[in-house]
């Protein structure tokens, strides 16, 4: 068992696993940042919502707030590519910055689809949920609920 303490190639797999262990963590931190975000963001400036109260600038900068207290400390926190971009470009350090793109939009994605289909699924077909991602919402809709907390079933006017 010592003797394998001592060859390079032991101690090569060991520095290769920490690396990807520890990219692993900051892409996790990074998506888990923006994922909040993303879905305060979605769920307090959903129009189709009737159970809206506080301010939604105050809930998205204390969303924003959080996402940066508990991240700063381990990948600086970008949440925002545009942002991690320009620290970039004005230190010259690009290394590893990829992770600083490919977390935030896997988690702006996530957000969407859990957003989307699962806190507040308002269609009950998925071509129509399609038609909305790809070109915008195409219908005005009524919103019929009996009282002001239970689900909106979306119906073209």
């Amino acid at each position: 068992m010592a003797s394998e303490f001592k060859k390079k190639l032991f101690w090569r797999a060991v520095v290769a696993e920490f690396l990807a262990t520890t990219l692993f963590v900051f892409i996790s931190i990074e998506i888990i940042g923006t994922l909040q975000l993303v879905l305060c963001v979605l769920a307090t400036t959903d129009r189709r919502r009737r159970d809206l109260g506080g301010s939604a600038p105050l809930a998205i900068g204390l969303s924003v707030a959080l996402g940066h207290l508990l991240a700063i400390d381990y990948t600086g926190c970008g949440i925002n590519p545009a942002r991690s971009f320009g620290s970039a470009v004005i230190t010259h350090n690009f290394s590893n910055h990829w992770i600083f793109w490919v977390g935030p939009f896997i988690g702006g994605a996530l957000a969407v689809l859990i957003y989307d289909f699962i806190l507040a699924p308002r269609s009950s077909d998925l071509t129509d949920r399609v038609k909305v991602w790809t070109s915008g919402q195409v219908e005005e809709y009524d919103l019929d609920a009996d009282d002001i907390n239970s689900r909106v079933e979306m119906k073209p006017k």
